[in-house]
């Protein structure tokens, strides 16, 4: 049963790899295909948007049913949606199929995360749950920061159609999930169900949650506004997608060395001072990358890796702090803290690319990056995290 379990931990490891991969596919790639079916900024951005609520606002549903209903199902079709259709964006002859891949792949992504990490949960002793966990996560996290490398490379070296050859891993890995994650017994299903609508009315009617979703909500516009908007600047002064791509995997990965380093940041400075300093953090750097990516670009991408940084730096503390103040609906609140509030931002990343076509990106991106740093005052207003 042991190895069992150690077999199913490590293909869910390898699954949340490849599903978070073909996520990345999208932003380095998205300004060429745009150019190819003569779509403009505000239009890129409005199918993006359309995306990201198919993959991260229906998450607290898929939560729910996570806590209600253990089966594989949801991870087999995320991974086979995600891999399949993702890449097919490379073969879109018009806008609105465009805009159907993207929909059909994203939704496979939010499939597949709520009932991974139930599963990591349920195949991991209390013991190794932690460092499983962690792994699970790290694990997506470099798949997406990957997933523009591969895209980009496609592009810049083939053409986008040839970006389909890379669905048979994510075929694959979801055969693995089907071949070596055990159906779960029904001593690990739950015997009390969770009623939704009650759950979430309770959700929003705790202030220190309120809190820290909106938290949530002003980094994410802060890191997506960076990733989608900033590779259209990047084009318009002529770099290759390889180098877009290049970029997107640094700041990813910074955001990824940000969310490891947090824990021992904490330990140092206190949650509270480490949730201040990565909310101020990111507007002066915005800043300095306003000012200097046409006269010092080496320099802008030193500034662009460091926002990542911080941009993810106080992820995991909220994520903590809201499982704490609501310990009873951990999959729900995993559903609003990391999908629903991505989902937010991608509503409206249809407006910011409006505004950036008719006011400059780098003047949309210094509103978002200084949001977070006005409504740090409400980080007086949460509990002390417990240790």
């Amino acid at each position: 049963m042991e190895q069992t379990n150690k077999k199913a931990i490590k293909t869910l490891w390898a699954g949340h790899f490849m599903v978070d991969s073909y996520s990345g596919f999208v932003n380095p790639i998205m300004p060429f295909l745009a150019a190819n079916l003569g779509i403009s900024l505000a239009v890129s951005t409005f199918i993006l948007s359309l995306s990201h609520v198919c993959s991260s606002m229906l998450q607290p549903i898929f939560g729910y049913l996570s806590d209600n209903w253990k089966r594989r199902f949801f991870m087999f079709f995320g991974l086979l949606l995600s891999s399949v259709f993702l890449p097919m964006i490379g073969v879109a002859g018009n806008v609105y199929v465009l805009a159907l891949f993207l929909i059909i792949g994203s939704v496979g992504n939010g499939f597949f995360h709520p009932q991974g990490t139930s599963f990591i949960n349920i195949y991991s002793s209390s013991k190794e749950l932690t460092k499983n966990m962690s792994i699970f996560l790290a694990m997506g996290t470099f798949g997406f920061a990957l997933g523009p490398i591969i895209s980009s490379f496609f592009v810049e070296f083939f053409n986008p159609k040839t970006l389909s050859i890379t669905s048979i891993f994510g075929i694959l890995t979801a055969i693995l999930v089907i071949l070596n994650v055990p159906r779960i017994s029904s001593t690990y299903k739950n015997t009390e169900k969770i009623h939704l609508i009650s759950a979430i009315k309770e959700i929003f009617s705790n202030k220190s949650m309120n809190i820290l979703i909106m938290f949530s909500i002003l980094k994410s516009l802060a890191t997506q506004s960076m990733s989608i908007l900033l590779p259209f600047l990047w084009k318009d002064l002529h770099y290759s997608a390889i180098s877009i791509g290049i970029l997107l995997f640094c700041f990813l990965i910074a955001g990824a060395l940000g969310t490891i380093a947090s824990s021992k940041l904490e330990k140092i400075l206190g949650t509270k001072k480490v949730m201040v300093m990565a909310f101020c953090a990111i507007f002066p750097l915005t800043l300095l990358f306003a000012l200097s990516y046409k006269i010092f670009p080496v320099f802008s991408f030193f500034i662009f890796v460091v926002i990542g940084f911080f941009a993810m730096l106080s992820v995991p503390i909220n994520m903590v702090l809201a499982h704490q103040v609501m310990p009873k609906y951990k999959s729900l609140i995993s559903g609003f803290i990391g999908g629903f509030s991505w989902g937010v931002v991608g509503l409206s990343m249809s407006l910011c690319g409006f505004l950036a076509e008719n006011f400059g990106i780098i003047n949309v991106l210094l509103l978002v990056s200084f949001l977070p740093a006005i409504f740090s005052v409400f980080v007086k207003y949460l509990p002390e995290k417990k240790s």
